[in-house]
């Protein structure tokens, strides 16, 4: 009976049939379920104890040859249309011949998976071989292990198979079929997924102590501080220039450590969305933490050499870069909140909305931190090194210094007045600290905004915020001036900065024409040339000899262009009184930006 015959499959001496349609359900949802490997197993495995069924209830006549009885069964089963096999048994028993071979014909395996399974590169009728394996193993007391070699499902023109006693098979050729039997496969696949099932309740009860966190309020440093007191592996979160925000479990020495030993971490492989480095003497498991899904920070677990990463730690690290992700959504939201605030109080202040001092401090007391004096006034001036055509974000680059001056703990208000950002610094006691936190936020906001440049000027400190006024005509008097620091102050000035606040731009260009006259012509390039030269010769001194050098002329041409300036200005430059006016003039429009020199 073949599977032209019929649509059913006698698979056991108790006459269970199985349609060949029930067959093709289990081996699809095996492989669906279980994968290609272990279905091989438990198809061979399965019909091994058919095998073994059948061999056990069958009485066979003591001078009929055994190969007769698997192959009568074979058909009468089924299986196939028939069986050719060699008849040597006694030479494979008894250690004569190595192996035996045999063909199915029309193997109904081959033939099903042929009809509703791609196209195989591997021999397919792991059933056939159980059968085989198990019949002839309980008939003869022997182990003996069936092997297809050619298959029709791959292509070949027959099924053919060897028998072997196992003991002369390799053990990777029959692994798939020894590794465990059926009750073994699904005590172990249960096992398998009982820790499964525990690992997600454990990462899912991880996850929820964690979101708990964050909706209680607690501070990104007790969330960390959580997370390491049940995983026990030292977490680091950095921004994307590798500065540290925040960390647990490292000391001083071990971060220097790892700072000193970054440029040696080798990528190694990806778990998810994390990435695995190493390094000789630490390794790095890393998660990117997205806000508005833009990459905004990292968030990494630490392994020294006494630890290693255990096979789960991603999953872990995936729900804590989440909340890290909410901590620090939530403490933006809470810093845009207080810049509204602060925002408010201070546009009344620099725009005068207010009828008394009292009626404004009446507000301070819902700050987080003390408005009280000494204060001094910042102006930040921002331009683009490039022209582009995209405007700067003030409110953006507002929030990014609000963000970070809080970081390092200095109190100021904020504001936008005109194409400027106005700073409000209270507490100002420590000039020292202040520059030094200024400083390292102008580097780190920098490597963030590559194409931006920032002129920074502050006041002189004050007691009173009715002098804020006048503070900040010197904070942006200080901004404006185009030397080569990036920071300047205004006491730094001395007279000159005592001089262009006293002095407006229509004021300074007026008198500027008056004393220049023809040279007062920015726009002509030979005046400007004659300009400049004015400027080198005033600021060394009437020394002809360094302004020769520094200008690189002949000193004949020197002379030249000094009588010529002396000429437009109908006036002589050995007039002591008059060079220094005119060179504190030309100083006052440079430092204002209002002449430019290339």
């Amino acid at each position: 009976m073949g599977l032209n015959t019929t649509s059913n499959l006698l698979l056991d001496s108790n006459n269970l049939l199985v349609s060949t349609s029930s067959f093709v359900t289990l081996k699809k949802t095996l492989l669906e379920n279980i994968g290609s490997y272990k279905t091989k197993g438990f198809l061979f495995r399965f019909s091994y104890e058919i095998g073994v069924s059948a061999a056990n209830a069958k009485e066979l006549q003591k001078d009929q040859s055994s190969h007769r009885g698997s192959k009568s069964m074979h058909a009468m089963y089924g299986h196939v249309r028939d069986v050719i096999i060699d008849p040597n048994f006694n030479k494979l028993l008894n250690g004569s011949a190595k192996h035996i071979k045999g063909q199915w014909i029309d193997s109904f395996e081959a033939s099903l998976h042929k009809k509703y399974f791609e196209p195989s590169t591997q021999c397919e009728c792991f059933t056939l071989c159980g059968y085989v394996s198990g019949f002839l193993s309980t008939k003869y007391n022997h182990p003996l292990v069936a092997v297809e070699t050619k298959c029709v499902a791959k292509g070949d023109s027959c099924c053919e198979f060897e028998v072997r006693l196992e003991e002369n098979w390799s053990p990777d050729n029959i692994k798939v079929y020894k590794s465990a039997n059926i009750i073994n496969e699904l005590e172990t696949t249960y096992d398998a997924l009982l820790h499964h099932k525990q690992l997600l309740d454990k990462i899912s009860t991880f996850h929820n102590n964690l979101t708990q966190s964050v909706t209680e309020k607690l501070s990104l440093q007790e969330i960390i501080q959580s997370a390491y007191d049940v995983l026990h592996i030292p977490i680091l979160i950095e921004n994307l220039h590798g500065d540290e925000i925040l960390q647990i479990g490292l000391s001083e020495k071990q971060l220097q450590l790892i700072k000193d030993k970054q440029h040696s971490l080798r990528y190694t492989q990806k778990y998810s969305n994390n990435s695995f480095y190493q390094s000789p003497i630490h390794s790095k498991l890393i998660s990117p933490v997205l806000i508005n899904k833009k990459h905004y920070a990292n968030c990494s677990f630490i392994y020294l050499s006494s630890q290693s990463m255990e096979e789960n730690d991603h999953l872990y690290l995936d729900r804590l870069s989440n909340v890290v992700s909410l901590c620090l959504l939530y403490e933006n939201a809470k810093i845009e909140e207080q810049e509204h605030l602060t925002h408010t109080l201070f546009d009344r202040l620099i725009h005068k909305k207010f009828d008394s001092m009292n009626d404004l401090e009446s507000y301070l007391k819902f700050f987080p931190f003390k408005i009280k004096s000494p204060f001094s006034t910042t102006v930040i001036q921002i331009s683009q090194k490039q022209k582009s055509d995209l405007l700067i974000d003030l409110h953006e680059q507002l929030l990014l210094f609000s963000k970070h001056f809080n970081t390092y703990s200095v109190p100021s208000l904020f504001s936008i007045l005109g194409e400027n950002i106005v700073i409000l610094n209270t507490q100002y006691t420590d000039k020292k600290r202040f520059a030094k936190s200024l400083k390292s936020i102008i580097q780190y906001i920098e490597k963030r905004n590559s194409n931006y440049l920032y002129s920074i000027g502050i006041s002189n400190s004050y007691k009173d915020l009715m002098e804020f006024e006048e503070s900040l005509k010197e904070a942006t008097i200080s901004a404006r001036i185009s030397n080569q620091d990036q920071i300047k102050y205004y006491e730094d000035l001395g007279f000159l900065g005592n001089f262009i606040a006293n002095m407006n731009a229509t004021q300074l260009h007026a008198t500027a024409k008056e004393l220049l006259k023809e040279l007062y012509d920015f726009n002509d390039i030979k005046k400007k040339d004659l300009l400049y030269t004015l400027y080198k010769y005033l600021s060394n001194g009437q020394k002809l000899k360094e302004t020769m050098e520094a200008l690189s002329i002949s000193m004949g041409g020197l002379q030249y262009r000094i009588k010529r300036i002396e000429s437009l200005l109908q006036k002589s430059l050995k007039d002591s009184s008059f060079s220094a006016y005119l060179l504190l003039i030309l100083e006052s429009l440079i430092l204002l930006d209002e002449l430019q020199f290339s």
